[in-house]
This record gives C-alpha cells, sequence and structure tokens, in this order.
C-alpha cells in the first residue's frame, strides 16, 4: 500500500495532555506512521516542529497572549473553575474555553478554524485525508473543506451529551458537534457505545459511521511494585473530577465497603471542578481517613498507584471509552467498570455494573478483595482481552477507511 499523507487536527498531545484524548492521539499517530504513513498534525501551539512519527504544525495567535500572559485560552473540552495554568507561548488544555462567553467562545474556535485551515493551505498538495479529532478541530475541518477537495473525517473520542450526562451542556459545542458530524464525509467512534449516541443524538447515517476502538502499547518494562500501604486494600479511582466521572458514587461505594472491609482505603487520582466537593462529601460522611485524594498524576507516579491498586473502579456515568481502565487491566490490576462506557465492549473478562447500582458494585469489590482465586480468573479473563487491542490494529482500521474514501466520489 503507497504512503498516505494525513492533515490531523487535534488539541492536545502528550506531555501537553490532561486525559486520554492525547493518549490516543499519541498511540494512533505512532502506529500509523509504522504502516506508511505521513502525518502533518495541528496543534494551538507558538511553535512547528517534528517528532520521529509525524510533523507538528503549531496553530498559534500572538493575540492570545499578552505581556507574557494569557488573555484567554482558545479551547478546552471541559468547563471548571479556577485559573488557567499553561505554559507561556503554548496553549494546553486548561479546561477554561466552556466557561467563556457564547460570544468569545465562538470568536476562539473560529480563530483557531481559520489559524489551522491558512497552514492546510501551505501543505495542501501533499494531503490526501483531513482527520479532525473532537469537536474544537471540526471547525477547522469544515474549513479546510471549503478550500480542498480532500475527505474530511471526524474522529469523536467524546461528546458533549457524555461530558454533560444530563443533557444541560453548551448548545454551542453542541452545534459545532451536529455541523462536524454532517459535514464530514466519513465518522470514526471509539466505540459502539458512542456510534449509538452519535446516530440518536445527532441524526448521523449508522453507514457513515464505523467503530474504530482504542488500542493500548506494550508496557515497556516490568511491573514496579509500589510499597504505599501494604495493610491496605487499595481501590483506585483515576479520572477527571467532573460529573461525568462517577466521583461521587465512587464515594457511595467507598462507604459501603468500608462496612465490610474496614482496612480498606480508596484513592482517588484526578483534578476537575468537582474536587472542592467531592472533598466537603467526604469530610461530611466522616470518610477522610479512608480516603486519599492524590491529584492528578501521569507517568511514573500513574504506573504505581495501578501496580499498588487490588482493584480499579471506573464508574463512569457515560464513558465512550476509558483508556484508563486497559492500562489497569495491563497491570493485572482486576477492573470494575460502568456498563455505560466503551471500554466494557472490549473488556468482557473486567466485571460490569450499572454505574448507579452502587450496592452491586460494593458486593463485588467486597467478593473480588475476598477471593484471591476469583482475581485471577478475573486477572487472567483480562490479559486474554488485551490481546488483540494494540494500535496497530486500530491504525489497520483507519488506513482501510482512508483507502474506502480515495475509492468512492465525495459529496
Amino acid at each position: 500500500m503507497k504512503s498516505t499523507n494525513i492533515f490531523m487536527i487535534g488539541w492536545e498531545y502528550p506531555p501537553h495532555n490532561s486525559g486520554g484524548l492525547g493518549v490516543a492521539c499519541d498511540g494512533l499517530t505512532r502506529a500509523l506512521a509504522a504502516q506508511n504513513t505521513n502525518i502533518f498534525f495541528t496543534l494551538p501551539y507558538a511553535h512547528s516542529g517534528s517528532l520521529p512519527h509525524l510533523s507538528l504544525l503549531g496553530c498559534y495567535d500572538p493575540a492570545w497572549q499578552l505581556d507574557g500572559a494569557v488573555v484567554a485560552p482558545p479551547f478546552s473540552a471541559y468547563q471548571v473553575s479556577g485559573e488557567p495554568s499553561i505554559t507561556p507561548g503554548e496553549l494546553l488544555d486548561s479546561e477554561e474555553l466552556r466557561t467563556l462567553p457564547q460570544s468569545e467562545l465562538d470568536a476562539r474556535v473560529t480563530d483557531y478554524a481559520n489559524l489551522v485551515a491558512s497552514e492546510e493551505k501551505k501543505v495542501d498538495k501533499k494531503v490526501d485525508v483531513i482527520h479532525a479529532h473532537d469537536w474544537m478541530s471540526f471547525p477547522a475541518a469544515l474549513k479546510i473543506r471549503q478550500q480542498s477537495s480532500k475527505p474530511v473525517i471526524a474522529h469523536v473520542h467524546s461528546t458533549e451529551f457524555d461530558r454533560v450526562p444530563h443533557g444541560h451542556g453548551s448548545q454551542f459545542i453542541h452545534q459545532v458537534e451536529y455541523q462536524g458530524l454532517q459535514g464530514a464525509h466519513h465518522v470514526i467512534a471509539v466505540s459502539e457505545y458512542t456510534k449509538q449516541l452519535l446516530v440518536s443524538q445527532y441524526a448521523v447515517d449508522p453507514k457513515k459511521i464505523t467503530v474504530v476502538h482504542n488500542g493500548i502499547d506494550p508496557l515497556q518494562k516490568s511491573v514496579e511494585p509500589a510499597q504505599f500501604a501494604r495493610s491496605k486494600k487499595v481501590i483506585v479511582f483515576m479520572g477527571r473530577l467532573t460529573m461525568q466521572k462517577g466521583g461521587e458514587f465512587f464515594l457511595q461505594l467507598a462507604h459501603q465497603v468500608l462496612q465490610k472491609i474496614p482496612n480498606a482505603l480508596f484513592v482517588i487520582a484526578g483534578n476537575g471542578d468537582m474536587y472542592q466537593e467531592l472533598l466537603f462529601k467526604t469530610a461530611y460522611d466522616q470518610l477522610s481517613a479512608h480516603v486519599l485524594f492524590s491529584g492528578f498524576v501521569r507517568d511514573r507516579q500513574r504506573d504505581l498507584l495501578l501496580n499498588r491498586a487490588d482493584v480499579f473502579v471506573m464508574p463512569s456515568l457515560s464513558e465512550p471509552f476509558g483508556l484508563v481502565a486497559l492500562e489497569a487491566a495491563q497491570r493485572k490490576t482486576p477492573v470494575v467498570v460502568s456498563k455505560q462506557s466503551g471500554v466494557a465492549e472490549v473488556l468482557p473478562s473486567a466485571i460490569q455494573v450499572d454505574f448507579w447500582d452502587v450496592d452491586k458494585m460494593t458486593d463485588e469489590i467486597v467478593r473480588l478483595v475476598q477471593a484471591p482465586e476469583e482475581i485471577q480468573s478475573r486477572v487472567e479473563g483480562q490479559m486474554q482481552d488485551l490481546s488483540n487491542l494494540t494500535w496497530s490494529n486500530s491504525a489497520n482500521k483507519v488506513r482501510a477507511i482512508y483507502q474506502k474514501l480515495f475509492q468512492k466520489p465525495l459529496r
């Protein structure tokens, strides 16, 4: 198969990422590059550059920064409180975009779209496909479609319906997502769960959607044993502290599990707009001696925590995929996941419970902790589930989509 040149539009990439989107983009681009694919990847950075597997195109407006201080970040998938924390000369995922007034939000989105479209015009003759990741990139992709004959793919890692599960999200972002999905020539969803949401909530033709599950990279080194809380049964939650991720339900099950396993320690790893609320609830429920808030963790700290966990719990209300559950399973930690998640489709050996069924989730955790033979069986099953979940397989499916688009006339 001849080489393919892809113009990818993103908004975060390791090491400057705050969640699974950056990890997924990294894994997919590395695998695509290994399969004879050349990638131009745009980010809202002040400087362009190169990595071994892609060319990074900075799309940054100096007006976003005055006198060395950022006026307002141009984008973020999530709404949180607090001040932005970003590096001068870069605009990272500061989780502040959705706090802006709609008029300013619209202006920032349009600004980024124009910058990206300008970069694409410089390399258009080399480009075969436009591949846009999530809502912030969709206006840019549609802008490029107006100036280029290249096929456009919208890759959905999450939607506003996931981020605000009860339907009170940003109408502006809903509209951006709708327009991007309708305007794309093809849509990639990270799970069947997400595909069904796109069909039901955004009226996307199911024939236009291909599910490409995320993969996971093999561990590069042996598991490093963690040494903390040796006398405790450690139960870990790792994710953004938002309504979507189910932190409140994790605290509810902590209260119930402690009644049966008094030496349990619950670790909440992450940050977000519900941090204070969850902290106060922990104190109010008299759980402070049993719940540890570690803050956001990455790399070695993340690995040590997942290695130490006796059980990993992902009680999300709506989770398009859930890469962190794969990371936990890879470290031979038994996993309990919400049925309302994409990762449940590819990790059938994990315990799967409705996010709201705290009693059932409590029973499953207690049974795991008290039955070592059950843990061994679950871990073996999870490792088997992981055997085909490679980024190489994901990249194969994505390249097949590229080739399919090349072979049919575009509308």
